[in-house]
């Protein structure tokens, strides 16, 4: 619009300046044809040929890798095994003999668990050893008064002079009752997504009829349900529970005191790291 009004009010000399400037600027604005392009004959291409990769080589190649460089033990997962299932062919191969049945329910009986540790009996008449940090608590419960039994050590010189200590719980493995076909048989029954709570209760269900069994509530057993192999295998333990418990014999706490950094990584070092 600007321009539009200056070309009005420009005098006849101007108007014919400015048409002349845009007419040689229209005319050098001009654009040519554009340049020819090289026609190319078909018979001056050159095909390139790319070897295919070979397969077998690369795969040889592969093989000779060891991709697997952390190789598995055969006792990664430790040494703990069940009476289940005890590793029989390596305790004869590492040890020179062959335990058979009898031999493993005899360990099984002389084991022990207590409160937070476990114990072993280790005479026919019920005399029973442990650590000594797993006693210390009923050290302390069965000292009199001006007594520091835990301080200054405990010996009964004979039966009478035996402490009983109370909320003491000693439980006996003296049976294991394999009831898993009974479990899978009854859970194939159930629609799989209620499987996870039929499972619950066929537990306690057979639990109580394990305790039933063996005289009821009173009768000093007591029954866990223990599933192994992400429940390949559900058993019953039948514990034998023991209440009736004595301190019998414990050293002083100077002596009888283990464990930590100074006992781990210090030897020689000794102690009497037992209670009865």
């Amino acid at each position: 619009m600007v321009l539009r009004w200056q070309f009005r009010t420009c005098s006849q000399k101007c108007r014919s300046a400015i048409t002349l400037l845009l007419f040689t600027g229209c005319a050098g604005a001009q654009v040519g044809p554009p340049p020819p392009v090289p026609e190319v004959s078909q018979n001056s291409l050159e095909v390139i040929q790319v070897p295919m990769p070979d397969e077998s080589a690369s795969q040889n190649q592969a093989d000779r890798i060891n991709l697997d460089t952390v190789q598995a033990g055969e006792f990664d997962q430790g040494k703990m095994w069940t009476f289940e299932f005890p590793p029989v062919d390596y305790i004869s191969e590492t040890y020179g003999f062959r335990p058979d049945t009898e031999w493993f329910e005899r360990a099984r009986l002389g084991a022990l668990r207590i409160p937070s540790c476990s114990a072993s009996f280790v005479s026919p008449n019920g005399l029973v050893m442990t650590n000594h940090h797993c006693a210390r608590e009923f050290i302390s419960q069965v000292s009199g008064d001006g007594e520091a039994l835990l301080d200054q050590g405990f010996v009964a010189e004979n039966l009478e002079d035996e402490r009983t200590v109370e909320e003491f719980e000693a439980d006996q493995l003296v049976e294991i009752l394999d009831v898993t076909d009974e479990v899978n048989a009854q859970l194939d029954l159930v629609p799989q997504d209620e499987r996870a709570g039929a499972r619950a209760e066929l537990l306690d269900e057979i639990k109580a009829r394990i305790v039933e069994q063996r005289g009821g509530e009173d009768s000093g057993y007591e029954i866990e349900m223990i599933s192994l192999y992400n429940g390949g295998r559900t058993s019953a333990y039948v514990f034998r529970r023991y209440t009736n418990a004595k301190l019998v014999m414990a050293p002083e706490l100077q002596i009888g005191f283990f464990g930590g950094d100074p006992d781990n990584f210090t030897y020689p070092r000794y102690n009497m790291d037992f209670s009865f």
